[in-house]
């Protein structure tokens, strides 16, 4: 029972599906209506005003549910022999036979002129017209099946613009072209122009050959300037576009150029109050559809359309300088070059912090290299005065002498510019800052020297040393700073290689570093008569399980036997107008520290070794210095 059940509802939702399968079947098949739309350009698709209408144009058109558009152009300005029209219209119907346009749109007087010419090519088939001025538009009327876009061109306002971005112009010249076509705007250009007559001075210059052109603009006052519209022609019938106008006269014009045309803009033109072509284009498209389907009859007339606005070429306005101030509000500026302060804020302060910075760093080592230039010579006269003091101190006794001498007058110099900043204290007047440092300086200086002499007497009295953990790195470097500068004057080259971690030494500073000075010196001297590029003198510092040792090696012609021998003995010396003292004085102040002071026996230049021995201090590394 079951089975036949379910036998019985498959055999009725059979039944109904073949029902419904025939009903469909037997229904008639309505395809989609195919409306044809026929664009006729008067000019060719090379110009820039018909690419941007174009645009508008066929954007609108494929909106339109199953239409197809079919474009010709015509290209009438360039070709202007009238007598094949009759031809290319019965071109034109052969090749549209099976395929009838429901609408045609002709851009701009010539193209609507070729389409309601004496022997139309399909009667009764409606016309838009576009990128038509309202004033010429009147020739239109009554024409049958004729409708359209019409707009204002803004010649006046583009005028108007001129003479408030340029106030002190007292003339606007006025060019165009001598084809049949820029006749028109020709007329609505002198119309426009008569308006402004008592306010700027109107010179004509249309349908003149491009070089006459030239040559008279070339006359003009510099700041006067230009209106133009259409230039398809010069006077000499050569043809031209807006592009190449513009390329020939922009480079030597005594003025900005205007224009109404934005297409035109960023390639020479200032601008205008300018039409948008694409706007335009896209209100013709949109009234075309609307016929198409209907919903407007042909005889109702023309639609207008305001689609403009002012735009301006930022470059051109800041080469003839002309201040934002005088722009119309809401004007659109292009190509507008912004400072980088306006275009990227954050980085332009950046980069100024960056030059501020960088600036007080220039002038702080500027300072610096003045005060290390201070610091050299003072050390230079420092050195000097070591060395004076090592060759005259043979005779304890002469040494004493000569440093209560010299004691004497540094102690009446501290007393003197100690009394001189007292002085200056008591002043009612500012105190000037580089005397009250030169004072300071001159203490510290004096109450060095007196250290110094102090020091010297003691070695020669055998005087313990003031001993104190050293780093001979450190004294080492110290003392090729002071030698630095006579070692430019010899223009000898001193390397120094220092070993990565010492221990240290304890000893006196002052009297360690006399000694590195004397070794120095006398390396300097001995390469002093080689060619320049082989004085060199080498400084290195290890150490071994013996202490630390200190090695001044230079290139020069190196000791003899008998000199090695007597080296380090008072009064013994190799050269002419030395004493004899220095490295004797060495050599008592290294054994004083407990360390050792000899000759490297290996030929090949002069090698000194001094050891001293490592004190209770941890050993330093240069990372941890």
């Amino acid at each position: 029972m079951r089975k036949k059940v379910l036998w019985r509802l498959a055999r009725s939702a059979l039944v109904s599906f073949l029902l419904l399968t025939e009903v469909t079947l037997a229904a008639p098949f309505s395809p989609r209506p195919q409306r044809n739309v026929l664009v006729l350009f008067q000019d060719a698709p090379i110009i820039p005003f018909t690419v941007e209408l174009a645009n508008g144009l066929h954007r609108t058109l494929q909106q339109g549910d199953g239409v197809s558009v079919y474009v010709e152009y015509l290209d009438l300005s360039r070709l202007p022999h009238r007598g094949f029209n009759g031809e290319l219209r019965a071109w034109l119907h052969s090749k549209y036979t099976q395929i009838r346009p429901d609408v045609i749109v002709a851009v701009t007087p010539g193209a609507v002129a070729f389409a309601t010419g004496p022997d139309p090519m399909w009667p009764g088939v409606p016309i838009v017209f576009c990128a038509v001025d309202e004033r010429v538009a009147s020739d239109f009327v009554g024409l049958p099946g004729v409708t359209g876009v019409t707009h204002h061109s803004p010649i006046r306002e583009t005028m108007e613009l001129a003479i408030r971005l340029l106030p002190r112009t007292r003339k606007l010249a006025l060019i165009g072209g001598a084809a049949p076509e820029d006749m028109p705007w020709e007329q609505l250009m002198r119309a426009d122009a008569a308006r402004l007559a008592g306010r700027v001075e109107v010179i004509d210059l249309f349908g003149l050959p491009m070089g006459e052109l030239l040559k008279r603009l070339a006359g003009l006052p510099s700041g006067t300037p230009i209106m133009g519209v259409s230039f398809y022609r010069d006077g000499d019938g050569h043809p031209w576009s807006g592009p190449e106008v513009l390329r020939v006269l922009e480079p030597s014009a005594p003025g900005p150029i205007f224009s109404i045309h934005e297409f035109l803009v960023g390639r020479g033109l200032v601008g205008g109050e300018t039409l948008d072509w694409d706007a335009i284009g896209a209100q013709a498209g949109n009234l075309a559809l609307r016929i198409i389907n209907g919903e407007r009859a042909v005889a109702d007339g023309f639609e207008t359309t305001s689609a403009t606005r002012v735009v301006l070429d930022g470059r051109i306005l800041r080469r003839w300088k002309i201040p934002d101030r005088l722009l119309p509000p809401g004007s659109t500026v292009r190509f507008r070059a912004p400072f980088p302060w306006e275009e990227y804020p954050r980085t332009t302060m950046a980069i100024g912090l960056a030059l501020v910075l960088q600036g007080l760093l220039i002038v702080g080592m500027l300072f610096e290299r003045r005060r290390r230039l201070v610091a050299q010579h003072i050390a230079a006269d420092s050195q000097a005065a070591i060395a004076h003091m090592n060759r005259v101190s043979a005779v304890s006794e002469l040494a004493g002498a000569l440093a209560h001498e010299i004691n004497t007058p540094l102690a009446s110099i501290l007393n003197n510019a100690r009394a001189a900043r007292r002085l200056l204290a008591l002043q009612a007047a500012p105190i000037d800052t580089d005397v009250a440092e030169s004072l300071l300086a001159i203490e510290s200086e004096g109450e060095r020297a007196g250290e110094v002499i102090r020091r010297v007497r003691g070695v020669l009295r055998r005087e313990t040393p003031q001993a104190g953990p050293l780093d001979l790195r450190e004294v080492v470097r110290e003392a090729v700073a002071l030698v630095e500068p006579q070692a430019h004057r010899l223009d000898v080259t001193i390397q120094v290689e220092l070993s990565p971690s010492l221990p240290a030494v304890d000893g006196d500073r002052v009297q360690i570093l006399q000694v590195i000075l004397n070794l120095l010196l006398n390396a300097m001297e001995a390469v002093a008569d080689l060619p320049p590029d082989e004085r060199r003198v080498f400084a290195r510092t290890d150490s071994d399980e013996a202490g630390v040792r200190i090695t001044v090696a230079d290139n020069g012609k190196g000791f003899a036997a008998d000199v090695r021998e007597r080296l380090f003995e008072p009064f013994f010396t190799t050269k002419p107008t030395g004493l004899g003292m220095g490295l004797s004085i060495s050599r008592s102040i290294v054994e004083r520290h407990r360390g050792r002071i000899w000759v490297d026996e290996s030929p090949g230049g002069g090698v000194i070794h001094v050891r001293f021995p490592a004190g209770n201090a941890q050993p330093k590394s240069e990372g941890a210095r």
